[in-house]
């Protein structure tokens, strides 16, 4: 990682430090790093500063504000009435909500206002501006975070403006509070304060205290444990007695639901029951789950066509495999700190410190979101927070938080129903990206930037490299687009017919009625996003019978779940007179290789296709393409007569 520090750092000798360190705090000779002495601004540059920071702030407020009478998401608002309206009726006794206590506490103030005013519970944007108002709070503290950190370390003026600018009106901060609902800035920010702590000798034993209550908002916040392991060491003293102020502060936000009687079964429902809520690889979240099995496709998947009775089966189920991909980053990061330490000695200044600090978090927070299972759209966002404050502290990378804001905004967007839902696999690809050049960035000490600018300055001195460039990116873009919306029809032998061109005896489905050369939902029919002019498209539960003319030999077909459902869980069979002739694997509609199926069916007089669904049958839009069955050729006298040469 790029650990370059401003004119106004100063490099501190282990005597210096430790000279410092004894003075602030003569109880605890052990050396801390802290931040250099600032030396105070100019009245006129102190009032200039203050008018920046006034005019950010006043723009987050009036964006927080005006984007709140955007639809949200309901389901989130939905909650937020639920458990206000418990709130405000039962307070605490038996509140049944799966969120930490800290944000729960404002519910409860937002529930008595609704008590006292005497206003009804709605759900609409008069209860959305109440549970938003910490929120736009905390985005005017993050503005001043960014803004303390971008002023001690002496940046720039049009860069102060751009970072400021950047995190005010920042689009993922936008989404994810006053359009979409929801409170992900809360805890963020407190994770900024508790890493900015560990840097100062006076404060740092409120960092842990401070981290612990972001833990208290959302428990996802756990995802920096790792940097928190390595800063640790960075004043054990201090931390150690904030582990101690933690615990108190834990039992104070606790408080009431200990008071109550319900303090067991709240700590149930915030840390414990959520943890197997949703058994899936990805719940809307453009990670490498979106790759590797499609969306909402159950953990339970063993992966890279490892056989379920192997003793590696276990390792390679998608829960247990992504458990072990997040593991080894964190302990990367955990180690690479540590490394940091040992390398830099007393050496380190405040501001290397903090570009470490941050740079790793921004790093825990997109394997977070990108490796393990069960995410949803919305977990990127604290790594936006994080990469604002790396640039505010660098005053670099600037890539980092403008790649990662959109990532995770249009992630969230697609869920506040932008159309095409396509763009997961280019999010996907880009958050997978994102997260291998971070690592690369911080394994070859923040060089990723370096060579890559190497790389495009030599490729920018290619003649008419724009024009190549256009022309590539055309031809490659064309041949995609032709893939996806081609319309592949099979040519047929002279003894082939289609399945659907014979009589058909019945067709029986539990929802809607079979469609002849399209999708249940009336579409071409398209499988692994591939579209096919021949076939059927059903609902399971489904059973579909076809009478064979007696010469039938052969049938061959493709069987899939429909791409304009994504991904659910279906068995499809083949029976002839009542007799199986064929089973699939469970098909979740993430598979991409789809092969095709060749059976006999030679003295079969009646040929059913059979669609079953696993679990629900919510969303099963089953295909049967390309459905071709094959005569055996008629032998003519002329044939049987032909004598055998020898």
């Amino acid at each position: 990682m790029n650990n370059s520090t401003d004119a106004t750092d100063e490099v501190k000798t282990h005597s210096q430090l430790a000279d410092t360190t004894a003075a602030l705090t003569p109880e605890t000779p052990q050396p801390a790093i802290t931040f250099p002495e600032i030396k105070p601004l100019a009245l006129g540059e102190a009032n200039s500063n203050r008018y920046i920071l006034h005019s950010y702030i006043v723009l987050a407020i009036t964006a927080n504000f005006l984007l709140l009478f955007l639809k949200g998401y309901s389901q989130d608002l939905g909650y937020w009435q639920d458990w206000v309206r418990q709130l405000s009726t039962t307070g605490y006794d038996g509140f049944n909500g799966n969120y930490p206590p800290f944000y729960i506490h404002w519910l409860y103030i937002v529930g008595q206002f609704y008590n006292v005013a005497g206003i009804p519970l709605e759900h609409n944007n008069f209860l959305k501006f109440l549970t938003q108002l910490p929120v736009n709070a905390f985005h005017c503290l993050l503005v001043v975070l960014v803004h303390s950190q971008l002023q001690r370390f002496r940046s720039p003026r049009h860069l102060t403006h751009t970072i400021l600018l950047f995190t005010a009106i920042n689009p993922a901060i936008l989404v994810n509070g006053p359009i979409w609902g929801q409170v992900d800035l809360i805890p963020a920010t407190m994770v900024f304060c508790a890493l900015l702590l560990t840097t100062y000798q006076r404060y740092a034993y409120l960092a842990i205290p401070v981290f612990a209550l972001s833990l208290l908002t959302k428990f996802q916040m756990i995802a920096f444990a790792p940097v928190f392991g390595f800063l640790f060491f960075c004043n054990i003293g201090k931390n150690i007695l904030g582990i101690f102020i933690s615990l108190l502060v834990g039992a104070l936000v606790f408080m009431p639901s200990i008071l109550a009687g319900h303090f067991w079964q709240s700590v149930s429902q915030a840390y414990i029951d959520t943890l197997g809520q949703y058994p899936m690889t990805t719940f809307n979240a453009a990670n490498i789950w979106i790759l590797l099995t499609g969306n909402v496709a159950p953990d339970s998947i063993i992966l890279f066509g490892v056989a379920a009775d192997s003793v590696f089966a276990t390792i390679f189920t998608a829960k247990y495999f992504g458990m072990l991909l997040f593991s080894l980053t964190a302990l990367a990061v955990f180690f690479q700190g540590i490394h940091f330490f040992i390398k830099n000695g007393s050496q380190i200044s405040g501001r290397q410190l903090l570009s470490q600090a941050f740079f790793s978090a921004t790093i825990c927070a997109l394997a977070f979101f990108a490796l393990l299972p069960a995410m949803h759209e919305r977990y990127l966002f604290p790594a936006v927070v994080m990469a604002l404050a790396y640039s505010a502290v660098t005053q670099q990378k600037l890539l980092y938080p403008i790649v990662i804001s959109l990532l995770c905004s249009l992630n969230m967007l697609i869920i506040l129903e932008i159309n095409g839902s396509d763009i997961w696999f280019g999010l996907a690809w880009g958050t997978m990206a994102l997260l291998l050049i971070a690592i690369i960035d911080l394994l070859i000490n923040g060089k990723a930037f370096h060579w890559l600018k190497k790389i495009a300055l030599f490729t920018l001195k290619i003649p008419i490299v724009s024009l190549w460039f256009f022309l590539l990116t055309t031809v490659l873009m064309t041949k995609c687009f032709f893939d996806r919306f081609h319309i592949h029809e099979i040519e047929l032998a002279e003894n082939q017919i289609f399945l659907t061109a014979l009589p058909l005896v019945y067709a029986r489905q539990d929802h809607g009625t079979m469609a002849l050369n399209r999708s249940f939902d009336g579409n071409h029919l398209s499988i692994a996003n591939r579209r096919y002019a021949q076939g059927i498209g059903t609902h399971a539960s489904s059973d579909i019978q076809y009478q064979l003319p007696p010469d039938a030999a052969e049938f061959s077909f493709i069987a899939a779940l429909d791409d304009e459902v994504g991904t659910s869980d279906v068995q499809f069979s083949v029976w002839g007179d009542d007799k199986l002739l064929w089973e699939s694997p469970p098909i979740f509609g993430y598979e991409r290789t789809i092969p095709v199926t060749t059976i006999d069916v030679r003295n079969v007089q009646k040929l059913t296709l059979k669609v079953a669904p696993l679990k629900d049958d919510k969303w099963d839009h089953a295909n049967w393409v390309n459905t071709v069955i094959t005569i055996t050729p008629k032998v003519t006298n002329q044939e049987q007569a032909a004598p055998v040469s020898e």
